[in-house]
């Protein structure tokens, strides 16, 4: 690994995540393998070994290999765009390894077994920027990372009350008029995030209804 001070982002993989690359300049980030969650989507699952799943299922979701042409030359070009000094692709990544960040303080374990970490979304979105250096962001990309880290646990919701009410579009314009601008990056980012779960093995028609809802929110949201 370089001995700069700044992460190159484009040459991060989940290989190299997996691989400790990253571990004197991102200590925050393996320190997240001192925890573990247990529930429905975390089958006593180390919280490391899931940011790392999920930062593998984003390379997936962000090949598009299911869209047609059309779809996956919009996405790429959106994904393209330069907000700050970086790309939304860039952002997206970054808030991906950054999205579980504030895990560490806010895991709960329950008398049941279970345990969960309430609250991480809101508490890693205050932390963004003390990494805005390590990925060298500017201001505005840093409001756009913190933007996504609070809001990734909100579409979980907002694919729950589609899946109770059965009102698709009704909580997709509230998804949208909620988040405003990084809407679509929130979709890419939950769907890499159930690839990094244990959903598909403890409720596989759960995870499959949301992966469906998901598929038709990026077509709905180009």
């Amino acid at each position: 690994m370089s001995s700069t001070t700044e992460i190159n982002i484009l040459a991060i993989t989940a290989n190299s995540l997996k691989a400790r690359e990253y571990e004197q300049i991102f200590p925050e980030y393996y320190a997240l393998a001192t925890i573990t969650e247990n529930g429905l989507w975390h089958d006593n699952q180390n919280v490391l070994d899931h940011v790392i799943a999920v930062f593998a299922g984003l390379e997936k979701v962000l090949q598009f290999a299911s869209l047609a042409s059309s779809h996956k030359n919009s996405l790429e070009n959106y994904l393209s765009q330069r907000i700050g000094t970086k790309t939304r692709r860039e952002i997206l990544i970054v808030a991906t390894l950054l999205h579980d960040i504030a895990k560490i303080d806010t895991l709960v374990n329950r008398a049941d077994g279970t345990a969960n970490c309430p609250g991480h979304e809101m508490i890693g979105a205050a932390r963004v920027k003390i990494f805005s250096e390590r990925f060298d962001l500017s201001k505005k990309d840093e409001d756009y990372v913190e933007w996504i880290v609070r809001y990734h646990g909100f579409i979980s919701e907002i694919l729950g009350l589609i899946l109770v009410n059965r009102t698709k579009e009704k909580y997709l314009q509230i998804f949208k008029e909620t988040v405003g601008d990084v809407a679509l990056e929130l979709v890419l980012l939950m769907h890499a995030d159930l690839l990094g779960s244990d959903l598909a093995r403890t409720d596989k028609k759960a995870y499959d209804d949301r992966i469906e809802i998901l598929d038709w929110m990026v077509e709905q949201l180009q």
